[in-house]
């Protein structure tokens, strides 16, 4: 099989000879995700010099349609040889998946951008979202517990976890302390959907997302929870050939925001993603151990290249206040910024472009992707073995100003 590319507009076709059965499935299917994962979200295929298609080749085509649909882009069929219009109409596909009409350049969204802005980082186009509602943030419970004493039922606090919040920290969800024993580990919450990672046997992280009738609980050791509405969203893309590290993304929200301290959430096609988790639950009557050569039971790091599409939620500030500061750690090289991120990580998909709704643009991810892990995002900028940080291709930042931190210790 040959596949040949071609740039129209914001339409990128592909020319596909040979035959599109079960042997070439993925070789078609990895052609399709490379022009996907480059950015491309309208896609045209010229079949005419395919000579067969089998029901493999039908599902991939259905796949790659519904997947583009869903972020309002377009899959469809410009050309195609006798034998695979004919095999298309007797499946009853072909109004789905034929384009009869002129192809033309899809409208640029009706949303209005306020500014956009290239960098050596990339490009940037910024929404003014509701700058009059800055979020309140809420420091629960004491960090460094977790490497001391660990935590007992007394600094257990129960947190109910609906669409207005951002949070992160280390937790479980439950009603009660003993609900939770035995598998704390990082969670994350936001647009009303909440993730963790337990620390029993199974480390396999799961998920609640709220509804009209109910809201997930969790059980709390420590963390950061901010209420309210994001001010500004940042669309935004790598330069050809470069990655957007975190820390850049970070301390170009703050300096957007003109705030010395910002919640964010992100949504985005990952390249990289660099991070830790813990291994053990710390009510075990001990903290956790960060010492060589213990430290391999109790934190595992993961760094990971495989492209996947990543929920990062986390607070970062240029010079933390005093009661922030237990909770914030450098997240870049130059330790001008700190800040601490987790990172749910799923399965591969696009991000809509354009202006999005972050309750919307989450929950659509977790109810159709796969979760595969969740992760504390650092820099491991060690000099020779180091595994760098998270690197982003594209997505959304949704950027939250914090107008007022509050302490809540738990004893």
């Amino acid at each position: 099989m040959e596949i040949s590319k071609r740039q129209l507009g914001d339409i990128v076709e592909l020319q596909v000879k040979g035959r599109l059965d079960n042997y070439w499935a993925d070789f078609f299917a990895g052609g399709v995700s490379a022009a996907i994962q480059e950015g491309a979200h309208h896609l045209r295929l010229d079949l005419s010099e395919v000579n067969f298609l089998s029901s493999a080749g039908i599902g991939i085509l259905v796949r790659f349609h519904q997947q583009l649909q869903a972020i309002q882009g377009s899959f469809s069929i410009t050309k195609a040889s006798p034998r695979v219009r004919s095999v298309i109409q007797l499946v009853a596909l072909d109004k789905i998946l034929f384009a009869d009409a002129p192809v033309a350049t899809p409208a640029p969204p009706p949303a209005k951008i306020h500014t956009s802005l290239t960098t050596e980082l990339g490009s940037f186009d910024v929404y003014e979202l509701a700058p009059e509602s800055p979020m309140e943030c809420t420091l629960v419970g004491k960090p460094e517990l977790l490497a001391t004493t660990g935590f007992g039922a007394a600094q257990s606090v129960t947190r109910n976890m609906g669409q207005s919040v951002l949070a992160v920290g280390i937790g479980a969800f439950g009603t009660s302390y003993e609900d939770g024993r035995g598998r704390f580990g990082e969670f994350l919450s936001v647009g009303g959907c909440n993730a963790h990672l337990p620390t029993d046997a199974s480390n396999v992280p799961d998920y609640l997302i709220s509804a009209k009738n109910f809201v997930p609980e969790l059980q709390v050791l420590y963390g950061a929870e901010c209420h309210g509405a994001p001010s500004t969203l940042v669309r935004f893309e790598a330069a050809r050939e470069s990655r957007t590290p975190l820390s850049a993304l970070a301390q170009f929200c703050l300096q957007l925001s003109g705030s010395s301290a910002i919640a964010l959430a992100i949504v985005a096609e990952a390249a990289t993603l660099v991070g830790a988790s813990l291994r053990a639950s710390p009510d075990n009557g001990g903290g956790i151990s960060f010492e060589f050569p213990q430290i391999r039971n109790t934190i595992a790091f993961t760094p990971s290249a495989e492209h996947s599409t990543a929920v990062i939620v986390g607070i970062c500030s240029y010079d933390p206040p005093a009661e922030l500061r237990p909770f914030v750690r450098p997240v870049g090289g130059d330790r001008s910024t700190e800040g601490h991120f987790h990172g749910a990580v799923f399965s591969y998909r696009p991000v809509q472009r354009g202006r999005i709704e972050l309750a919307d643009t989450v929950r659509n991810i977790f109810e159709s992707q796969t979760l595969r892990a969740l992760i504390h995002l650092v820099n491991d900028c060690r000099p020779l073995n180091g595994a760098g940080e998270t690197e982003l291709i594209r997505g959304a930042c949704w950027v939250a100003p914090i107008a007022k931190f509050t302490q809540e210790p738990n004893t």
